[in-house]
């Protein structure tokens, strides 16, 4: 039709719309509405002729992934004059699925009676993949950072850096020389029994949170929290030129660290709190352990027990630390560092000493501090 004011040909319009534009009936209950017009851009974006499709229903472009809830108000929308929109899978002549949005409006006579809808409609297929792409990048993202955060709780800012750069941080199981360090808080079971639970955990927290600072300080990781005990680990996720003595250094540390602590709690009517240490330095088995549902990255071997029975063996020896004659030895190989004599020489030999649970005797140093 021509505006004869302006000259305006609003058929030719239609037909030339990069749009699939398409027109039916007003009559919504099935067999209808049917089809009354289409112009070229719908036979593009389908596949379908005018001819083809000219009387029959829209819902020949349905299929088995056409969401039909989008429909669920379009009834109600078009009834009272109003603009519907929506947007599905639907299908081509051919069968190839393709996401379709639609705008459709009624369109009314000199009566007011809607005779016919209009339906602008596009393929958004692009436009839905870059979206879900987009969306599975932003969850992927977040799953990093969540990752990045759980390393985060057990392995120092720059060891989070190197494992969260790899695509398989632990890999599978393996064999390292890594130096083992446990620790534990004295007299922990007659302080639970003096203190309230709630009081206990905040203990806990408070402990474990500078005693976690240092031990990233000297590039230990965290291998868990039993208790009142913190199994720390040198040399992952690659071994060190300083790691045996790092773990050293660390030991000493803790224990000043502990000392002002407890003048700290002192002041505030707390009980104090003393640590104890064991050192051992040797091959250890590496690996993520557990089931589909749960798993935990663990370390395992002879060296860890022995780490282990060293500290426990600390109160019998009445001393703050107990370090094992293999890491005194990996120490003297990192002999470039210089104050590695300084850290040795506070160390005094005591000799065999036998380890609950083992046949063999182990070497020990041991470390006491008068001050502490």
């Amino acid at each position: 039709m021509v505006d004869p004011r302006s000259g305006f040909d609003a058929a030719a319009v239609i037909e030339a719309a990069a749009e699939s534009i398409l027109i039916t009936t007003a009559d919504l209950d099935a067999p209808g509405p049917s089809i009354v017009y289409v112009n070229p851009a719908f036979e593009r974006m389908t596949g379908w002729s005018g001819d083809e499709v000219i009387g029959k229903s829209p819902r020949l472009l349905q299929g088995p992934k056409t969401d039909l809830q989008i429909f669920n108000n379009l009834r109600e929308t078009l009834r009272r004059g109003e603009l519907w929109e929506g947007q599905t899978i639907n299908y081509r002549k051919d069968g190839t699925e393709f996401w379709m949005e639609w705008s459709i409006v009624p369109i009314v006579d000199e009566h007011a009676d809607v005779c016919q809808y209009v339906a602008v409609q596009r393929n958004v297929t692009a436009r839905v993949e870059a979206s879900r792409r987009l969306g599975e990048a932003r969850a992927a993202e977040l799953a990093a950072d969540k990752a990045r955060a759980n390393l985060a709780r057990y392995f120092s800012p720059a060891i989070v850096e190197t494992l969260a750069s790899k695509d398989q941080p632990l890999g599978p199981a393996r064999r390292d020389n890594l130096a083992i360090m446990f620790t534990d808080i004295v007299g922990f079971t007659r302080l639970s029994e003096m203190l309230e639970p709630e009081v206990v955990i905040e203990m806990l927290r408070d402990v474990h949170s500078w005693m976690e600072k240092i031990i990233f300080k000297w590039d230990g990781s965290i291998e868990g929290y039993i208790g009142d005990a913190v199994m720390a680990i040198f040399g992952f996720p690659d071994a060190g030129r300083r790691d045996s003595s790092n773990a050293l250094a660390c030991a000493y540390e803790l224990l000043t660290a502990a000392q002002q602590h407890s003048l700290a709690k002192a002041e505030q009517g707390l009980p104090p709190v003393q640590i104890r240490l064991g050192l051992q330095y040797g091959p250890v088995a590496l690996g993520d352990v557990g089931t589909q549902d749960y798993v935990e990255f663990t370390v395992i071997g002879d060296t860890v027990n022995i780490a282990s029975r060293l500290q426990e063996a600390s109160r019998a020896l009445d001393c703050h630390l107990v370090v094992g004659q293999e890491l005194v030895n990996s120490i003297r190989d990192e002999g470039a560092r210089e104050d590695i004599g300084n850290l040795l020489e506070r160390l005094e030999y005591h000799g065999n000493f036998d380890i609950r649970g083992r046949s063999k005797t182990v070497k020990i140093w041991t470390y006491s501090d008068a001050s502490l």
